[in-house]
């Protein structure tokens, strides 16, 4: 269990220094939505969920079932504002396609 919290760790980071280089873009999908997941609902702020959120609209083919219903719950999250809802419910219709 460890060794998985230490993995997402590193994800979150190459979550956060996407811009600075495309390690996170070189994870295979398995590795990216658990990454995802795991900032959406383990997160007690709004910061690494704000990073995921913006991932996912940049990169909307990553979105499947299990991404939608976490990023459905993620809105009821003490963390969760306004503005962060209604990015996901944008995000959401925008996919619906």
């Amino acid at each position: 269990m460890e060794n998985n919290l230490t993995d997402a760790r590193n994800g979150l980071l190459m979550l956060e220094k996407q811009d600075q280089n495309d390690d996170f873009d070189l994870l295979n999908n398995d590795n990216k939505l658990e990454i995802l997941d795991f900032s959406l609902t383990q997160s007690v702020s709004i910061y690494w969920p704000n990073l995921a959120l913006n991932w996912i609209e940049k990169n909307p083919n990553i979105i499947n079932d299990a991404l939608k219903g976490t990023l459905l719950m993620s809105i009821n999250k003490p963390w969760a504002k306004q503005d962060f809802k209604q990015k996901v419910k944008r995000v959401l219709r925008g996919n619906s396609n």
